[in-house]
């Protein structure tokens, strides 16, 4: 399996335990062993329908394995996928997660002189930032205008 099949899969199985519930149910599952659907649902208060639609995301995204005794069907956690998941946690947790090729350490910043200034970068908060300040001046002039108008009635 090549690093971006593999990044693809882990992405994959990382979306599809974002939701809570599912979270829970790979939980309880772990924790057991196996399970069957109608033991998971007394845990959880949501419908037969919505847990079988939660079991079957995770058997389809290879999450779960399932098999089947007679007319139940057990749950348990597909440890392959999960060491894949656990590992890349784990190395990214160490600092030792494997770098791709084009991705460099990025070097220490070099000192600035104070003979010449740092560039200024327009970014997109700078502009919304000017944006405010100009709305704001015109508003205070707007202000000012309507106060003199008021003044000037006045004196008349």
């Amino acid at each position: 399996m090549t690093a971006r099949t593999s990044d693809n899969e882990i992405s994959r199985v990382l979306s599809v335990m974002s939701e809570p519930t599912r979270i829970r149910i790979i939980r309880l599952i772990s924790g057991s062993g196996e399970l069957r659907s109608c033991d998971l649902l007394p845990e959880f208060e949501i419908t037969q329908p919505t847990l079988s639609h939660h079991l079957n995301v995770l058997l389809e995204n290879d999450v779960l394995t399932s098999r089947k005794e007679g007319r139940c069907v057990y749950f348990s956690v597909n440890r392959t996928t999960m060491s894949l998941v656990a590992d890349l946690m784990a190395g990214i947790a160490s600092g030792k997660s494997a770098k791709p090729a084009a991705v460099k350490k990025a070097s220490a910043p070099v000192p600035e002189t104070k003979s010449e200034p740092a560039p200024v970068l327009k970014t997109k908060s700078d502009k919304v930032k000017k944006d405010k300040k100009d709305k704001d001046k015109d508003k205070k002039k707007k202000k000012k205008d309507k106060k003199d108008k008021k003044d000037k009635k006045k004196k008349k």
